[in-house]
């Protein structure tokens, strides 16, 4: 009976180490030619903590059984530091760099509520004191509070705005303290969503900053219950279907805007930083795309796991800081705030020495 046990459990424990060794593949693979592996990068967190208890389990039981999910653990390394940092590295407390806050505010909603708490959304945004401000899924209203300009009159030492409109009364907003000298926008093909980009002059040199808002999936609120629910009735059936089906049109349609977006990235002639609610995990072909050749915030001066999304899906860090090796990193932190599905990220970039 024993034996039965340990090699169901063997079995059980090369499942999970090829899983994971599947997840550390799924970036290479583009969703335009095969979306379904995506799942594999859903699924990688909870994979890693299953090779983990492998090996603690095999080192009481059989060592020898621990090398397998230790040899598949090691081979993932580069991997697992976009998930987690367990070395942070030291706190810049010069105030010479610029301080640069991102944060998807899910159309100012908690704002909006007649219940909203004493220190709210935009008092949080203003004690920051960013230099720069990213902000996806604003609500752009004409007059009001919620208007652009009369915001950017809120947050101190914010001289300049740019804003775009996703739809009517939707978009992102890039607020600097620093002179605006160019602006852009990256429109995609049948999808509401866009990148916004800013060109500001930084002493004497020109940076590009793009504020990214790539395709969500449009799950309504209502749907999520059959994800939070198991079971097999023929309407939960077509209704996982229907999710489905969303997923993979969301998958393929932000892998083309990820090599759209990298190719006008790779085109720019200045210093960039790349921001924004990308709605994908670490493990992406959307990560692997537009962070190539960048520097992420979160690995370059992170601590702990830094899961930025707080809505119905799995808790995954999808919202992300990139920047050109123009700057160097510090401070990234997340900052765990209940305005939004999202939680806010910031960092502060300082020009390095050398250029």
């Amino acid at each position: 009976m024993k034996d039965i046990i340990k090699y169901s459990l063997l079995l059980l424990n090369i499942f999970v180490a090829l899983l994971l060794a599947g997840a550390y593949l799924v970036s290479a693979v583009s969703p335009e030619q095969l979306w379904y592996p995506v799942f594999l990068g859903l699924v990688y967190p909870y994979m890693l903590a299953a090779n983990i208890f492998f090996v603690v389990f095999w080192l009481f039981v059989r060592w020898k059984y621990a090398l397998l999910s230790l040899f598949i653990i090691f081979l993932g390394l580069n991997n697992h530091e976009r998930y987690i940092q367990l070395m942070s590295k030291p706190f810049y407390g010069d105030d010479d760099g610029i301080n640069l806050l991102s944060f998807n505010v899910h159309h100012f909603y908690s704002y909006l509520e007649d219940d909203q708490p004493e220190f709210n959304v935009i008092d949080f945004i203003a004690s920051h004191g960013a230099d720069i401000i990213c902000l996806q899924e604003t609500k752009l209203q004409r007059t009001g509070e919620l208007n652009p300009i009369k915001l950017k009159d809120r947050f101190p030492g914010i001289n300049h705005c740019q804003l775009a409109h996703q739809s009517k009364w939707n978009g992102p907003v890039t607020f600097t303290k620093y002179p605006i000298v160019n602006m852009g926008e990256i429109r995609f093909e049948d999808s509401g969503n866009m990148v916004m980009y800013t060109d500001i002059l930084l002493d004497a040199d020109t940076i590009r900053v793009y504020n990214c808002h790539l395709q969500s999936f449009g799950i309504k609120t209502d749907e999520y219950s059959v994800i939070d629910s198991l079971g097999f009735e023929g309407q939960k059936i077509e209704e996982m279907k229907l999710i489905g089906g969303k997923m993979r049109e969301a998958y393929i349609k932000r892998a083309r805007q990820a090599n759209e977006l990298a190719g006008h990235i790779n085109e720019c002639k200045y210093p960039v930083i790349v921001c924004g609610d990308f709605n994908d995990t670490p493990l992406s072909y959307t990560y692997r795309v537009v962070g190539d050749g960048l520097i992420d915030a979160f690995v370059e001066s992170g601590s702990g796991i830094s899961n930025t999304y707080r809505g119905k899906l799995p808790p995954f860090r999808i919202d992300y800081i990139f920047y050109s090796d123009y700057f160097e990193g510090f401070n990234y932190q997340r900052h765990k705030v209940e305005y939004s599905d999202h939680y806010p990220i910031s960092t502060v970039l300082k020009v390095r020495n050398d250029q």
